[in-house]
């Protein structure tokens, strides 16, 4: 037990739990090493074990103290369940009573931890209430109890019993000599202050700032509290004192060790008042995509996460996070965390009204009014709150019921504190009936929306006289800037643009709200008039007459926004002589040099700043982003290890999250720079390092259910981009593994699911790839990919109809959906079907004026005539397109395929391998290869590997012994990086065919024969099958031969040379009549183009005695090809004499 409080104080608490697990496997019976290693898990945040452990405890020892406590901690911090807690405090105060009835100090511990957490519950507060009754009769005079009984009492809302017990602390503390510790005057003051007794807490508050000998976060919160409450008052020089206080708090307490008092010493209620008292300088307005976040939105989420990180259960918090981020402008942030409250509360309006607002900011009105609904449905006083008005109203505006929206608005301006704001005395009462509270924001939110309503009904005279209201009731107030944005808003939509502008223009350097009415002035001149040059002077004018650092970061973002990084490197320059040493503002500076591609000056910054600030991590990971971007892998190297080890010390020793992500994304740009280096197996070794990071980041996360999901999904995409890379390294089953993985840590993420779904394709598991892509298409119904590999797999099950199916459902949903449209024509080729082809095309051409231009149907087209070997229409078709960024790489390869062969034949045969020369290509048409060359140069992708294979392909048609050597050598290469690559191996197998080498192709192509079919290479398979299939017939093996024909017919039955050797086959073994069957298809497959298939199928017709058929086939052929004479001598004259009485 000694070794464990060792290492729990070294902070390894990994290792003081595998002790305690010693202690607990050899004395089985010894509670308390059960009860310590829950403590030491909660510690590491590992609450799931924790929880488990302290179940474990309970069922020893039902009335063990430590257990019942960590189960109520962990009911009020993670589950948000204060009346299961409550029922739990219960037992733990019968457990006291049993065990610890004079122990004093620990009631008041036990109550004091649980208090912070209590989020105001009244049955919480009771049973800390009772346990500080208990350590009253103690110790009646103890000060410690007094302080926290008067806490509770204002937690609950009771000031002035509150002040009566701070009082009699604070008269203890003066007749014993202890007034060091003022926390009984504070907690007074305080009180005062919530109960707007502003005079006395005033005196208090000076008599305090006399004594205090130095600033605290205590007393900085309270003069600012008291500067808000106080008309005129200064607030900002108080907020600002507060700001720096803050942080140094909360960075303090994030040092300490987490156990019961962690929140002791963090004090999320002081923490969430703050926060209020940011929100309340601000106006709340959500913030646009690409407006700066303001600074007081910042500060009070910045304060909210830190105490919704750690107790993700307190409820109030979670509400104004919640809304802190709705403001931010984080809608999906919001969401999840008003998800996470209505998985903690399913009847939480609060949470239902931010998710319609959210809905509403996506442009989903429906789902706005269904959410809406449900609130009213949980709490029928919603109705009476502005925020029900307001979002109804808007639901009502964009069904474009305007009266309605009018009459929701006209009710909204009937409810208490709307017109008018309540007082401070009304303010109480309503609090004390939980009314929904009314913001300022709210207020102003519904005299707008009144005004733009009107404005819309064209009772224009109605709606300035609202916005004259408005303007006169929000004067002083955050919301008066974007009041008076309203009213110009309306002078806009009257077209008074002038009107407009000397409104904003008006407001005097003096106002505290110059600086927002300049910013609104210029959006105004940036979105209404697009004027940049006055829009950049605004922010000019602003920086000219604040000359703080923050005026000239925004000029800075401006210029930035118009497009001017040189300008704005200037600007940010001038903020760092104002605030030198904020990391910050390096970090802009070093990105508006890498927008200007002054590479070299962004490095000077950033390391500097380096040099500067060591533990300036975000930094640090930019300057190694740019080194990785300049290819200096070795400086990024550097600086990512040394960080690294910065970083491992702060994430071991304070458990900080922040500390950890920024290591797991040090890791992963450790291992671009492996990559870069072709570092192949330390790329994969600093991925699994990040993974085991993320791992650890996962398992601290278990109390906060929004940041283990968001863990939980960066988690799931390091193992797919883990899986991937060993996917490409052929690593079937590790890649499985961790797609596997992927998905149990994220069902839903599509990605993953794609990507296993085409491994168990590839290795031949369709039942699995088919239950891979119905869980998608459950998820995705509109998923392409998963469709297609859907109709591959009922391909492969010879379900032709089902597998066209699935494609006609793409094609009626979007008829122009030419990927689609392309994998149907593979696909009715692959099914025999080739004739159904030119109907789709009809109804895609019929689809839209502009389609018969696409390059996408021009490229489907090319596809359809290329398999009816018409390959000069299929040429034009391919050449309109080969110039897009989308097409044009496909259709070029297909344009190479067919010059090489444009009869789809195999590039070796008896008279190419004799044609074989040392010299210049003895081949006659090598216009046809100059054209394959020249398209090839055309794509940028010339480290594909099928771009590589092409250009091996140019090289064997030449047929010169030479260049079918460097073919030979830039395959091997190809191979070397991936040995199972099809078409590499095809492709060799062809060369030594030419170099008249059959055994070693034979050896290539059974290679081929064993590996899984895979469509992406259906035709690079069928290529080879059939080459195996010549050579065994070559070799006697007919039964080999028709076995790999067979393979090829199952996966294209189009497929017109299988039908050809199927019929060679049946020839030799003189079966003239099956053998005239298989040519028949063979011939219609290859729609009638090859004079040699004609021949075959004429003399066979001859030998079976089906004279008049052979007759046909000769004419047709010499109709195409009439310098074939050898089928007029020996079978047309012989069927015509045979018929012939």
């Amino acid at each position: 037990m000694g070794h464990a409080k060792i290492l729990e104080t070294a902070g390894e608490l990994a290792q003081a739990v595998e002790v305690l697990n010693d202690v607990t496997a050899h004395f089985a019976w010894f509670v308390p090493a059960l009860a310590e290693k829950a403590r030491v898990q909660v510690m590491a945040g590992d609450w799931d074990s924790a929880l488990e452990t302290a179940q474990n405890v309970t069922a020893a020892d039902a009335q063990n103290i430590e257990a019942l406590r960590l189960v109520v901690f962990y009911l009020l911090a993670c589950e948000g369940s204060p009346e299961a807690a409550r029922a739990k405090l219960s037992e733990l105060i019968d457990a006291l009573d049993r065990h610890e009835p004079r122990n004093a100090q620990l009631f008041t511990a036990v109550a004091r931890d649980v208090a912070r957490l209590s989020g105001g519950h009244a049955g919480v507060l009771g049973a800390c209430s009772q346990m500080l009754e208990r350590a009253r009769r103690l110790a009646p005079e103890d000060v410690a109890v007094l302080n926290e009984a008067a806490y509770q009492q204002q937690v609950g809302g009771d000031y002035a019993a509150a002040i009566g017990s701070f009082s009699q602390a604070a008269r203890i503390d003066e007749r014993d000599g202890t007034m060091d510790d003022l926390r009984s005057m504070y907690g007074t003051i305080h009180c005062q202050l919530l109960a707007h007794q502003l005079d006395d807490a005033a005196k208090s508050l000076n008599f305090l700032s006399d004594i205090a000998t130095e600033g605290n976060v205590k007393l900085a919160f309270l003069t600012a509290l008291h500067a808000s409450k106080v008309e005129g008052g200064d607030v900002e020089t108080p907020l600002a004192e507060l700001e720096s206080m803050l942080v140094a708090h909360v960075a303090a307490v994030a040092r300490r060790p987490f156990s019961y008092d962690y929140f002791v010493h963090l004090d999320p209620d002081l923490l969430v008042q703050s926060a209020e008292l940011f929100l309340s300088r601000e106006s709340g307005e959500p913030r646009e995509n690409g407006e700066a976040m303001s600074p007081g939105v910042e500060r009070a989420m910045a304060l909210l996460e830190a105490v919704c990180r750690r107790a993700p259960g307190l409820m109030p918090a979670q509400l104004l996070l919640m809304r802190t981020r709705y403001v931010a402008g984080q809608h999906d942030a919001a969401g999840r965390t008003a998800n996470a409250i209505l998985r903690l509360d399913n009847a939480c309006s609060d949470a239902q009204l931010i998710l319609s607002q959210i809905h509403l900011s996506k442009g989903n009105h429906r789902s706005a009014q269904v959410t809406l609904d449900n609130a009213i449905a949980n709490n029928f006083a919603v109705r009476e709150s502005a925020l029900y008005s307001i979002i109804s109203a808007q639901c009502k505006v964009l069904d474009e019921d305007f009266e309605g929206g009018l009459k929701e608005l006209e009710a909204a301006m009937k409810i208490p504190g709307i017109r008018t704001a309540m007082t401070p005395q009304q303010a109480e009462a309503a609090r004390k009936k939980k009314a929904l509270p009314i913001s300022t924001r709210d207020r102003a939110t519904v005299f707008l929306m009144y005004a733009q309503v009107l404005g819309r009904l064209e009772r224009t005279a109605e709606a300035d006289a609202a916005v004259k209201a408005a303007m006169a009731e929000f004067q002083g107030t955050a919301e008066e800037v974007r009041v008076m944005i309203a009213n110009c808003d309306l002078a806009l939509i009257r077209g008074d643009t002038n009107r407009a502008l000397k409104m904003l223009i008006r407001v005097p350097p003096d106002s505290p709200h110059y600086a927002r009415a300049k910013m609104a002035l210029a959006k105004i001149h940036l979105e209404k008039r697009n004027d940049k040059a006055a829009y950049v002077k605004c922010y000019e004018d602003l920086a000219a007459q604040m000359g703080d650092a923050k005026s000239h970061v925004a000029l800075g973002e401006a210029y930035m926004a118009i497009g001017e990084p040189d300008l704005a490197v200037k600007a940010y320059e001038r903020a760092t002589e104002q605030s030198p040493g904020d990391v910050g503002l390096t970090s802009k500076i070093g990105r508006a040099l890498i927008i200007t591609h002054d590479f070299a000056r962004a490095v000077a910054y950033f390391e500097a700043a380096r040099a500067d600030d060591p533990a300036a991590a975000q930094m640090q990971m930019e300057l190694a982003e740019l080194y990785i971007r300049l290819r200096r892998y070795g400086d990024a190297e550097e600086v990512l290890l040394q960080l690294l080890d910065f970083l491992h010390d702060a994430g071991t020793s304070t458990s900080d999250p922040q500390a950890l992500e920024q290591a797991v994304a040090c890791t992963r740009m450790l291992a671009k720079v492996h990559a870069g280096v072709g570092d192949a197996q330390g790329h994969l070794d600093d991925l699994l390092r990040a993974r085991a990071l993320q791992s650890t980041l996962v398992t601290r996360s278990r109390g906060d259910p929004e940041a283990l999901r968001t863990q939980q999904v960066a988690l799931a995409g390091l193992c797919l981009t883990i899986a991937e890379e060993y996917r490409r390294a052929h690593s079937v089953e590790s890649a499985a593994e961790f797609f596997d993985e992927a998905l149990k840590h994220d069902e839903g993420n599509l990605p993953a699911m794609l990507a296993l779904a085409r491994l168990r394709l590839s290795t031949g598991d369709v039942d699995g790839c088919q239950q891979m892509c119905v869980g998608i298409l459950r998820e995705d119904g509109d998923n392409e990919e998963a469709s297609l590999m859907l109709a591959e797999l009922m391909f492969q099950k010879e379900h032709y109809e089902t597998a066209i199916y699935h494609f006609q459902q793409l094609l009626e949903k979007n008829p122009r959906n030419y990927r689609a449209l392309a994998q149907l024509v593979q696909l009715l080729r692959r099914s025999g079907r080739l004739e159904e082809v030119p109907g789709y095309m009809k109804r895609a051409d019929r689809s839209s004026a502009a389609a018969a231009h696409d390059p996408g149907l021009c490229f489907c087209k090319g596809l359809a005539e290329r398999y009816s070997n018409a390959a000069h229409e299929a040429l034009a078709h391919l050449n309109r397109c080969r110039k897009d960024r989308e097409w044009g790489p496909d259709a070029v390869y297909t344009m190479v395929e067919i010059y090489l062969s444009p009869e789809n034949e195999q590039l070796w045969d008896e008279e190419g391998a004799s044609m074989l020369s040392d010299g210049p290509s003895q081949v006659e048409n090598t216009d046809h290869i100059r054209a394959a060359e020249k398209l090839l140069c055309e794509v940028r992708r010339r480290q594909d590997p099928r771009h590589r294979v092409l250009e091996a392909y140019v090289l064997i048609a030449t047929k010169t012994k030479a260049n079918i050597d460097s073919a030979l050598g830039m395959l091997l290469e190809i191979v070397n990086d991936d040995h199972d690559s099809v078409p590499a191996l095809l492709a060799m197998a062809t060369c030594f065919m030419l170099l008249k080498q059959t055994p070693k192709a034979r050896n290539q192509l059974k290679r081929v024969s064993k590996l899984p079919f895979n469509s992406a290479e259906a035709d690079e398979f069928e290529r080879s099958w059939l080459m195996l299939a010549e050579i065994h017939i070559q070799g006697g093996k007919y039964d080999l031969a028709q076995e790999m024909c067979k393979k090829c017919l199952k996966y294209n039955k189009s497929c017109a040379k299988a039908w050809e050797l199927i019929g060679q086959v049946m020839e030799r073994e003189q079966s003239y009549l099956d053998a005239a069957e298989h040519y028949e298809r063979s011939w219609k497959f290859s729609s009638g183009s090859s004079p040699a298939v004609g021949f075959r199928l004429a003399f066979n017709y001859l030998k079976a005695k089906r004279f008049v058929e052979a007759i046909d086939v000769c004419q047709k052929v010499l109709k195409e090809h009439p310098a074939y004479p050898k089928i007029q001598k020996d079978i047309l004259d012989k069927a015509r004499m045979s018929i012939r009485p």
